[in-house]
Order: C-alpha cells, then sequence, then structure tokens
C-alpha cells in the first residue's frame, strides 16, 4: 500500500491555540482522528473503557497462541504505517499478508488430502490479502496510540456542554477537565446518550442499524489443508483466516483458525449458547476441510455490532458527522462500512473538518485550503488503492 507524507498534507497554520479534544472510544476511527488532530497541533485525550487500545483490531492470546478476533486484516488506503512508527529493533507494526491459493488449484492431482504432505514439493501461487499489524493486529492499534493521552478503564457515562466547551462524567464522577470538542467514535448504540446535545446527531445515531455475528477460534495439532484465508457462500461458515500464516506471528505446534458464522446463520443461533455453537461451526468447518481436525482448542463468541447494515444519514461532511455549533462529531461505523481502512478514513476526515471549524479569521482559511487538500488527495489514494 502507497503511503504519503502525511504532514505535508496536512500542513497547517502554528500559531492558533491548540484545542484539547476529547476523543471517546480507542478503535481505529478514534484513534486515527486522535492522531490527525494531534498532527494539526491540537491536545486530543482518548477515553477508552475496556483495558485495551484497538476495537475491531482486536486481539486475544490463549495456551495455544494468539489470535486476532475481530479484523483480519487492512485493505484499502490508509496511514496507519505513517502513524506506526517503527521503534529500533522492532519488526514493523504492518505487514504485506500473502496466501498461497487453494489447495485445489496448486496441489498435484490425485494427491490423496488426507495425507498429510511435504509442503516443499508443491509449486504455490501466492495472493495479497492486504496488510495486518505485526505480531497481532491489536500490536498495531496500539502503535499507532503510543505518543497519545489514552486513558484506559475510563467508560464515559455522560456528557455535557459547559459554556462553548464539554464536560464529561466517568464512572467515578465528573472528570475535572473541560474540553473544546467532543468526538464519539463509539457504535451508535453507545454513542447516542453521549450525543444528546446535538439533536442533529442524536437522529442520525438512531437511525443505524447494525448486524452481530458468531466466531469460532480453533487450534489443532494437525494440519488442516485449507488456504491461509478463504470466503464460503450458501454455508453457515462465511470466511476463515489462518492466525499461523500471518507475517510476524510465533510458530507454534498448533495451527490457528479464526472461523466466522454468516449473517443468516449468526441471526439464526442469536440465542444459543457458545458451547452449541462452536460445536455447530466445528461440524462445519471439518466438512469444508473434508479431514478429521481434533482441536485442542476451542472457543466461540458473539461479536456484538460485527457489521453496520445502515449507517447514519450524512448531512454536508464526507464519512463522519459534525455539529459546528455544538462541536460534536462522530466517526467509524456508525457512518461508514465496517472496515479498518473506512474507519480510518472517517476518523481523518473527521479530524480535517474539526481543524476547520475550530480554526478562525484567517486560520480557518488556511486550515480549509490544507484540509481541502489533504481530503482530496486522501480520497484519490483511497480510490487508486
Amino acid at each position: 500500500m502507497k503511503q504519503q507524507n502525511i504532514r505535508h498534507l496536512v500542513s497547517v497554520p502554528t500559531d492558533r491555540v491548540a484545542q484539547r479534544i476529547a476523543v471517546v472510544g480507542a478503535g481505529v476511527a478514534g484513534l486515527s482522528c486522535a492522531r490527525e488532530l494531534l498532527l494539526r497541533g491540537h491536545e486530543p485525550v482518548v477515553f477508552e473503557a475496556s483495558d485495551r487500545v484497538g476495537g475491531r483490531c482486536s486481539s486475544r492470546s490463549t495456551p495455544v497462541g494468539r489470535f486476532d478476533d475481530a479484523a483480519q486484516v487492512v485493505s484499502g488506503a490508509t496511514r496507519l504505517a505513517s502513524y506506526a512508527v517503527q521503534r529500533p529493533g522492532e519488526l514493523a507494526a504492518i505487514h504485506p499478508w500473502t496466501v498461497p491459493a487453494t489447495p485445489a488449484e496448486d496441489e498435484p492431482k490425485g494427491r490423496d488430502r488426507d495425507v498429510d504432505q511435504d509442503e516443499s514439493d508443491v509449486t504455490r501461487t501466492l495472493k495479497l490479502m492486504g496488510a495486518v499489524g505485526v505480531p497481532s493486529m491489536r500490536a498495531l492499534a496500539e502503535a499507532v496510540a503510543r505518543p497519545l493521552d489514552v486513558r484506559l478503564d475510563t467508560p464515559i457515562r455522560h456528557a455535557q456542554r459547559s459554556g462553548a466547551g464539554w464536560l464529561l462524567h466517568g464512572a467515578a464522577g465528573t472528570i475535572d477537565e473541560e474540553f473544546q470538542a467532543l468526538v464519539l467514535a463509539l457504535p451508535a448504540p453507545l454513542a447516542l446518550p453521549l450525543a444528546r446535545e446535538s439533536a442533529g446527531v442524536a437522529a442520525a445515531l438512531r437511525a443505524v442499524r447494525y448486524r452481530s455475528r458468531w466466531v469460532l477460534l480453533l487450534g489443532t495439532d494437525r494440519a488442516v489443508g485449507l488456504p491461509g484465508y478463504r470466503e464460503f457462500q450458501g454455508s453457515p461458515i462465511e470466511r476463515v483466516a489462518a492466525m499461523h500464516s500471518k507475517p510476524g506471528r510465533p510458530n507454534g505446534t498448533s495451527q490457528r483458525w479464526f472461523i466466522e458464522a454468516d449473517e443468516k446463520w449468526s441471526l439464526q443461533h442469536e440465542d444459543d449458547d457458545a458451547e452449541g455453537v462452536a460445536d455447530l461451526l466445528l461440524d462445519n468447518f471439518r466438512a469444508h476441510a473434508r479431514r478429521s481436525v481434533n482441536p485442542n482448542f476451542l472457543c466461540a463468541h458473539q461479536w456484538r455490532h460485527a457489521f453496520v447494515e445502515t449507517t447514519a444519514p450524512l448531512s454536508g461532511y464526507s464519512n463522519c458527522l459534525w455539529d459546528p455549533a455544538a462541536r460534536l462529531g462522530v466517526c467509524g461505523d456508525s457512518v461508514v462500512a465496517s472496515q479498518v481502512d473506512r474507519v480510518h478514513r472517517s476518523g481523518v476526515a473527521l479530524a480535517a473538518w474539526m481543524a476547520e471549524g475550530l480554526a478562525s479569521g484567517r486560520q480557518r482559511n488556511a486550515v480549509h485550503q490544507a484540509g481541502r487538500a489533504a481530503r482530496s488527495s486522501f480520497e484519490a489514494q483511497a480510490a487508486y488503492g
């Protein structure tokens, strides 16, 4: 993926007064918005209810190794590699991911697929899937968050206007800081209670609808015989991804598979228990692999707000919501498709609109020109990528 010089794209006046901006939500959209605001000379503070950053760039450790348990790959144009500056002696935080084509395309005819074989005698055609975080998707988010003031384990329960700014209330009471603007980078149901001060933003958020998914994490000691990434149609399983095929992952004795159920099946089994869902998805995975699969690790979980079905209606602002009178903005998959590159660009777009809206006089004209150039360049890059 081609990267551009961010500082050149967003060059803005340096004589303006920095604005303190609260960003609620430390997923990719919130972190991207905060990084862009920081580059423009503002002081973003990111509040995250959980004990980790990342949102859909989520990973978890298990006895058989680490799984990326939400987004599997970054597709399309992003600036994430530019944000995630590599430290000396450290692997780059984002790396291209290629996988072999399906075994049916590459394996010699007549080979017994139920017999493990020496992979060295098979010619592989590689397919570029996109890019992944190294050594995990969450590690990418952590690298993006490094220069930011991020407050973990800090859920925001209430937000209210105070003069020209905002006051926030957390689980322990009022946060004794005032912010000149507020960004909501949360799923719409979580953002709505914080957006009551803007009738327009609140109405837009009420229109958002999400789809949930069941996900199975599976470890096995024996090779499965599926490509590192594959999508299915007409099956309870929509896609599978092999953690052990991703770059920068430590080698282990177990293969690790991410298995995502499709929308219809997930809805039909919405109220089922995780153990029963795990058994059903395992049976279906075995059918696709066409061999026995004996797991040494099996865990199903329901991914709430997995994909947005109906996004918020936009009014005058590309890829985000922004109420300049209330100084309230929304970015992420409340307003765009639930993909890492899309929510990233949503955060970038909101930061550009905010930088223009928070400036004044001759500063606003300069910021407007810089922001318009940045948006146009990035949108062209995204269309190309």
